[in-house]
């Protein structure tokens, strides 16, 4: 095991001196923005921020964020006119870069679950000032939730009022518009069941 040198040490403990000073200083001027622009400043930060001010960030506008959330960062939300509350993270969750969550409802994502990159999980469908909205595509809204140890694949897309069961697989790609079963694997648009898994031999009965 190698053991870290004093110019690690020195620069890591300056680093997170830094951080912590840092930070609240960017989340209150962040809140001068926001009241004067709106939420579009709060998305804007959460997206182009480094991850460890971004969690910083979340856990300052109500996002309850459990131990060792892994966060590659460029997390896009919407519908953040109210966040506390509406995005709960468990621990040892990874969300990979590119993310995009929509807060129209709360989103859920229980622990050891993974959202990988660019997946997208909606809780709103509206389609504007559209004919389609009359009678073939009215508004729809419904919170998503993501049970212990699900997988969302890269580029995935999940639509409102959606629960991805406990250990469930999403494939990359795939467009999942019903709820997922435990201990098993979609995909394909619209997303089908491809395999089940054997909740036994996983050992997570």
């Amino acid at each position: 095991m190698t053991t870290p040198s004093l110019k690690h040490l020195i620069t890591g403990a300056v680093r997170i001196t830094l951080r912590t000073v840092y930070a609240p200083l960017y989340i209150l001027w962040l809140r001068i923005r926001v009241w004067v622009w709106g939420t579009w400043a709060f998305e804007h930060a959460v997206a182009h921020c480094p991850p460890w001010l971004t969690i910083a960030i979340l856990k300052a506008y109500g996002v309850q964020i459990g131990a060792e959330f892994e966060f590659h960062g460029r997390l896009n939300l919407h519908g953040t006119y109210e966040t506390r509350g509406k995005l709960i993270i468990g621990s040892q969750c990874h969300i990979g870069p590119g993310v995009t969550l929509d807060l129209s409802r709360p989103i859920v994502l229980e622990d050891r679950c993974t959202v990988a990159l660019n997946a997208q999980i909606l809780t709103h469908q509206d389609v504007g000032y559209s004919p389609l909205a009359a009678q073939a595509y009215p508004t729809r809204w419904g919170g998503v939730t993501v049970e212990y140890g699900a997988f969302i694949g890269a580029g995935a897309i999940v639509l409102p009022e959606v629960r991805i069961g406990r250990c469930a697989m999403v494939a990359a790609g795939a467009l999942v518009r019903e709820d997922v079963p435990p201990f098993t694997v979609v995909g394909g648009v619209p997303a089908q069941i491809l395999k089940h898994f054997d909740a036994d031999e996983m050992a997570l009965r």
